[in-house]
């Protein structure tokens, strides 16, 4: 029987499109490993409401996920924010951070940030100007209603390295996105704070079809603060094509974040 980690939790903050389904293999991953984890979830994504579904909406969204955990349970978390899921897990981190609420003597925080192929876009800055004012061709906008956006195509975008019969079912499983979300700005990023210092990691995906490395290497070198970057021969989906390898980096950088 497995053990689990009582004390530590990962909290997967998923891409645009995506629901929490496609990554159910990562999280039953780490419980195998003895790894607690929850997928978050946002208004943006299937929103009821495209008119007001901001970046910053997300983030309270995320926030208040983070907290109940936090306060309810005094337990440690590591966020692990995929491709969109960078903004509002940036915004929800800041003032989380353990080392901080360890001076206000609170328990439980978040102890580090795994961002992966995820934007790191500063604060009261949109993904849309962040990326020079043109959506990704790939971004189909008002579709299926107004305000909406959905990608395609979406196997070869997102799921390039993953076997086409699971490609082809999770590309079915995508939800539309509201387009605001990218066009609006990101709140304040706990990405950018001190107390995050030596907590930060970003998983770089070399064959990623939907952000190329230019544009991975554009989020950490603009971002103004250090980085560990660790590359993986992966497209957008790692956690999919390389599950193993992801739950492995995942375990392993926690435990640094743990002792640092």
């Amino acid at each position: 029987m497995t053990t689990t980690n009582s004390t530590l939790t990962f909290v997967i903050v998923p891409g645009a499109w995506h629901p929490a389904t496609i990554y159910e293999g990562l999280t039953s991953q780490l419980q195998h490993a003895g790894y607690e984890s929850v997928v978050a979830t946002y208004p943006s994504c299937n929103s009821q409401d495209p008119k007001t579904a901001t970046c910053e909406q997300d983030t309270k969204a995320v926030r208040q996920q983070c907290m109940s955990l936090i306060e309810n349970q005094s337990i440690d978390l590591v966020l692990v924010c995929h491709s969109y899921g960078g903004m509002p897990a940036g915004g929800a981190a800041f003032g989380l951070s353990k080392k901080d609420r360890l001076q206000e003597g609170k328990e439980g925080g978040i102890i580090g940030l795994v961002y992966m192929t995820a934007f790191v876009v500063p604060e009261g800055t949109s993904l849309l100007a962040f990326l020079g004012g043109k959506h990704a061709p790939y971004l189909i906008p008002d579709t299926p209603s107004e305000g909406m956006t959905i990608i395609s195509p979406a196997t070869e975008t997102l799921f390039n390295g993953v076997d086409r019969e699971t490609a082809s079912r999770l590309s079915a499983t995508l939800l539309p996105h509201a387009i605001l979300a990218f066009e609006s700005d990101a709140t304040r990023q706990g990405w950018a704070e001190a107390a995050y210092d030596g907590k930060r990691v970003f998983l770089r995906c070399m064959q990623d079809q939907a952000l190329p490395t230019v544009v991975q290497d554009m989020f950490v070198q603009r971002s103004g603060v250090n980085w560990d970057v660790r590359d993986i021969d992966a497209g957008h989906s790692p956690y999919l094509s390389h599950l193993e390898e992801v739950s492995e980096v995942l375990i392993s950088f926690a435990g640094n974040f743990k002792v640092s």
